[in-house]
C-alpha cells in the first residue's frame, strides 16, 4: 500500500492573537514634580490602550536619536525644523504613515486636521485604525528646537 500524505496547506489555520503588552504610563498632575517629569510607569496595559500609548511613543520619538532602539523606530521630524508650515503640512502625513504603519498592530491612518499652533509648532489630529479598533489622538509637532 502506498502511504498517503496530508497536505498541510489544506488544513485551515486558527490564528492566535498574542497580547500586545506595553507599560502603563500614568500622567502626573503634581506641582511638586518638575516639568521634565510628566508621567510614570505603573503596570501593564493591553488592547486599545496599548495601541494608544504605542502611538504616542512613536510620534514622540525622533528616529535615529535613541541608540538602543531599532533604526526605524520613531518619526523623522528634526529635518522639518525651520521649514515653512506649508512644506511641513505637505510632508507630515507621509512621515506619520511611514512611522505608524511600520507596526503590525496598525492597519490604517487618516489625518483629520492639521493646524498651525504658532510659528514653531503644528497640531495634527489623526485617526489610526488598529487590530483593537480605531484610536483618535492629537499631537503637537515642534517646528523649532526645544531649548
Amino acid at each position: 500500500m502506498i502511504p498517503t500524505l496530508r497536505d498541510p496547506l489544506a488544513t485551515p489555520l486558527n490564528p492566535i492573537t498574542e497580547p500586545v503588552l506595553s507599560w502603563a504610563y500614568i500622567e502626573i498632575d503634581d506641582d511638586q514634580h518638575s516639568q521634565a517629569i510628566t508621567s510614570r510607569l505603573d503596570g501593564w496595559v493591553d488592547g486599545l490602550e496599548s495601541a494608544r500609548q504605542m502611538l504616542h511613543a512613536i510620534v514622540n520619538t525622533e528616529r535615529y536619536s535613541v541608540p538602543f532602539m531599532e533604526p526605524d523606530d520613531g518619526i523623522e521630524i528634526e529635518d522639518l525644523i525651520g521649514k515653512s508650515f506649508g512644506y511641513c503640512k505637505a510632508v507630515i502625513e507621509n512621515r506619520l504613515r511611514a512611522a505608524i504603519l511600520r507596526e503590525d498592530i496598525y492597519t490604517g491612518l487618516k489625518i483629520l486636521e492639521i493646524t498651525r499652533l504658532s510659528p514653531t509648532a503644528m497640531g495634527v489630529r489623526v485617526r489610526v485604525f488598529s487590530i483593537f479598533g480605531p484610536v483618535e489622538e492629537y499631537f503637537d509637532i515642534p517646528l523649532a528646537r526645544r531649548a
